[in-house]
């Protein structure tokens, strides 16, 4: 379940369960992004991209997950109204830019936490999304709920070495620490989730090199992930093909 508030504060509920289908492309911020040589392809028509975090600063987004507090993220991104955004809802009264409530940005969805769930229930749908202590996690999550049955990792390579992120972001040594460990426990995770995923019919491909998911995932190159997602989706507006609305006039 997903809400919103409007300018009285009232939560609203909303159902976004299969708001859409087919697939997806999740970015993460591992620097190996900015080596990829067909991100410009991720703006083409038909094909949907979700970012975490600040990589909506690096990939022009569809779709945008985060779980920390709005000061963790470029106001650019989270005032963008085109921009369909998840946030936490325990945030949802932080000054998110220029004093204005998070909650009361526009196109924006909030989601409650739990930490109850485990392995195997991980893709049931309940009130709260899973939160541990990771976005990657709460993308998957998102991404299953809005109907997404394959998601493509761009950018995921889960490691941490010499540059931390693909856009200007400098951890302390503290924090390069924390995040290693957390990204160690993600792949264990990821790696137990996988008869899981499968169960619920969902499919994740990585499509970054050297992610240590590489070694039990679906592996494919980002370029022929993009070929892959519009290959039954029109090159071409078929103009030739359409009709003006008198000629139904015509038929009766």
């Amino acid at each position: 379940m997903f809400y919103r508030f409007n300018r009285l504060n009232c939560r609203i509920p909303m159902d976004l369960d299969n708001l859409y289908q087919g697939s997806v492309v999740l970015v993460g911020g591992s620097p190996v992004l900015l080596e990829e040589k067909c991100l410009g392809k991720l703006n083409e028509p038909g094909i949907m991209v979700a970012s975490m975090n600040n990589t909506a600063t690096i990939v022009p987004s569809d779709i945008w997950i985060g779980g920390d507090k709005p000061k963790c993220y470029s106001a650019r991104v989270i005032r963008d109204p085109k921009l369909m955004k998840f946030a936490s809802l325990g945030k949802r009264n932080m000054l998110a830019a220029d004093y204005i409530d998070w909650k009361f940005i526009p196109n924006t969805y909030f989601y409650g936490t739990t930490e109850t769930f485990n392995i195997d229930n991980f893709l049931n749908r309940n009130r709260d999304i899973v939160w541990w202590k990771n976005t990657f996690y709460i993308a998957i999550q998102i991404l299953n709920r809005l109907g997404f049955r394959k998601i493509y990792l761009a950018g995921c390579q889960f490691k941490i070495e010499g540059k931390h992120y693909s856009y200007d972001m400098t951890l302390d040594q503290e924090a390069v620490i924390w995040n290693k460990r957390t990204y160690s426990t993600v792949v264990d995770n990821m790696i137990k989730l996988k008869p899981t995923f499968e169960r619920k019919g969902l499919e994740i491909i990585s499509c970054t090199p050297e992610s240590p998911l590489n070694a039990h995932y679906r592996t494919m190159n980002l370029g022929y992930a993009i070929d892959e997602i519009l290959k039954d989706f029109p090159r071409k507006h078929n103009l030739d093909e359409c009709v003006h609305s008198s000629f139904f006039k015509k038929e009766t």
